[in-house]
């Protein structure tokens, strides 16, 4: 034991000794913060090649409304996130040059101050003499879009909606930040989620989340998982950027489609060697089936293409029929030219403006109206937003898909705005179509539940923009439901989206006597039911209790539920076109 204690003393001394004394490092390069804000998140982001080997160096992040710092970091001194520096707030301390703040106030104009800081040193950490510093103004209007961001498409549709969104969202850079490298660090603030568990941050890969369930495996930013050129030949070892477009399609890395965030996305190493170049589609009898439920094999969405795609679950068909619709819009300058790259002409048709395949563009509307705009893809927006510079209008606006892409004649009709308004006794429903191509009727479908529909009219197609609807025989219920199915000559439909109507109940139409009772009630109905009906009787933990056929017509009902015990219970008289509701208290 003497002699271990011994050579630990010797030792200590020589790792002091070899530390040498503090020197202020450079500041990061001045011209390289960037600052991009919506009305609440501002996501900060700068070069560290002006200390480079940054082996040893950590930087520094103030925050404030004040245009100076009234004084600078002290040397020799830690700072932890919330710290108070000069009269601005630390928001960040470490490796990273990205950073997200969020639940910043509109309309407010913060100043942004970062310092190098050097350590592993004697006097560490020792801090550079000046900083870099930005200012950003948080802008007001909707929750990550600017005021007056899409004025310019306004009533516009088909190949004039798609140019006017070209020049709306369009790269203004030919080398965009971040770089293709500097991507690693972006996703830090655009591609981050907590497990299902709640207490880690993950990378959020589209290729091994698994939304009904635990994750067949998890990733943390940076190491050891981030890919470094080793490893990853089987699921769960790296993850690394993925082009949902394939970049052999627009000729390989050419930016600034090559750099573009909308249309790069952290993903699993061995999912991403094995989604190669190959389209989208749908798979029946797949070849390979990865962790999470993607699949590759022979297409079966379309008989004129068969050969290999790659399906993704469910869950993200959306996202990525969006991306690819994206990259048509902001790169509409250049896709016609893309179909001789590589297998590209597998899905690009020559044109800059369907710009797909009929086969292709059918599948991505498909998915598009089958997954629609979720949480996730809209806070990516928002963040890709501050980082880069431009926005997604199909994740803003999902209606523009429809809108424009209606004149190819692949697309089924669809109802971009479909509304239902009560009014006195009757609801009036109100939609716009998208061009009607081969098309035969729209059907009026309604619904108490929600979920079981009847026909209650039809209108023929007349290439109207507008049609309306009067629903003159409401049913008793507190909601109506309502959807509209589009039937094309050839007997093929789709559907409409479903909405909610709010209608006045008339508690007068139903009198249960005596009310509080002993047992024995009498339910009186003001008309005769519709149809038979089911009475039902649930207490109030919602447990059905008692059930009860009616038959059309009935208007008088008598119950007898005297061996209940007491308490309050909640009566439903239900059928396809009627939902009655009414409660009662039992008492001895």
């Amino acid at each position: 034991m003497k002699k271990r204690s011994l050579f630990l003393l010797l030792l200590l001394p020589a790792a002091f000794i070899a530390k040498s004394q503090c020197t202020a490092p450079n500041a990061p390069l001045s011209t390289s913060l960037i600052l991009n804000e919506t009305d609440t998140q501002l996501a900060v982001y700068f070069d560290t090649t002006n200390n480079s080997p940054a082996t040893n160096i950590y930087y520094l992040g103030i925050l404030t409304t004040n245009v100076s710092l009234s004084s600078g970091p002290i040397n020799g001194t830690v700072y932890s996130v919330g710290d108070i520096i000069g009269g601005g707030t630390v928001i960040f301390y470490g490796k990273n040059y990205n950073n997200k703040q969020t639940g910043l106030i509109a309309g407010t104009t913060y100043n942004v101050f970062v310092y190098a800081a050097r350590t592993v040193c004697t006097g560490e950490p020792f801090y550079s003499t000046s900083s870099i510093t930005a200012s950003a103004t948080m802008f007001n209007g909707a929750p990550g879009i600017p005021a007056g961001y899409y004025d310019a498409a306004a009533s516009l549709t088909c190949s004039a909606l798609k140019t006017a969104l070209f020049n709306i969202i369009k790269p203004v850079l030919a080398n965009p930040n971040p770089t293709y490298t500097g991507m690693w660090s972006a996703y830090y603030i655009t591609d981050d989620r907590l497990n299902d568990a709640g207490n880690k941050t993950i990378v959020w890969d589209q290729y091994s989340d698994n939304p009904s369930g635990a994750e067949p495996y998890e990733y943390t930013f940076g190491s050891p998982y981030q890919d470094k050129g080793t490893s990853g030949t089987s699921e769960g070892q790296r993850y690394n950027r993925e082009h949902s477009f394939p970049q052999s399609w627009f000729g390989g890395s050419v930016e600034p489609m090559y750099s573009d965030m909308f249309i790069v996305f952290p993903s699993d190493k061995k999912v991403n060697g094995l989604r190669a170049n190959f389209p989208y589609g749908k798979v029946t009898s797949p070849t390979t089936t990865t962790q999470n439920g993607t699949k590759i094999g022979p297409n079966t969405s379309s008989a004129s293409y068969t050969s290999t795609v790659f399906e993704p679950i469910d869950a993200y068909k959306g996202d990525l029929a969006r991306s690819t619709l994206y990259i048509a819009t902001a790169y509409e300058d250049k896709i016609a030219a893309w179909q001789g790259n590589s297998n590209a002409n597998d899905v690009l048709d020559g044109s800059s403006y369907q710009a797909f395949d009929s086969w292709y563009l059918s599948l991505l509307y498909s998915w598009h109206v089958q997954d629609p705009v979720s949480t996730k893809e809209i806070d990516r927006n928002n963040d890709v937003y501050m980082i880069q510079g431009t926005r997604n209008p199909y994740i803003d606006h999902p209606e523009y898909v429809a809108l424009v892409w209606q004149c190819s004649g692949v697309l089924p009709v669809t109802i971009i705005d479909f509304t239902g308004v009560k009014y006195n006794q009757s609801v009036l429903l109100r939609w716009y179509a998208t061009y009607e191509t081969n098309f035969k009727s729209y059907e009026v479908q309604r619904s108490i539940d929600g979920n079981t529909f009847a026909t209650i009219g039809e209108l023929s197609g007349r290439n109207l923009a507008n049609y309306s609807f009067t629903d003159n025989k409401l049913p008793h219920s507190t909601i109506v439901y309502y959807r509209i199915r589009m039937i094309d000559i050839d007997g093929k439909s789709s559907y409409s989206k479903t909405i909610a109507v709010h209608i006045n109940e008339n508690a007068s139409d139903v009198l249960v006597y005596p009310n509080p009772g002993s047992g024995k009630f009498l339910v009186k109905l003001q008309q005769g039911l519709a149809q038979n009906s089911l009475l039902k009787i649930a207490d109030i933990t919602g447990r059905i209790v008692w059930q009860q056929q009616l038959i059309t017509g009935q208007k008088n009902i008598d119950l007898d539920i005297s061996k209940l015990s007491t308490g309050r219970y909640f009566i439903s008289i239900i059928n396809s076109s009627e939902l009655i509701k009414q409660s009662l208290v039992l008492i001895r």
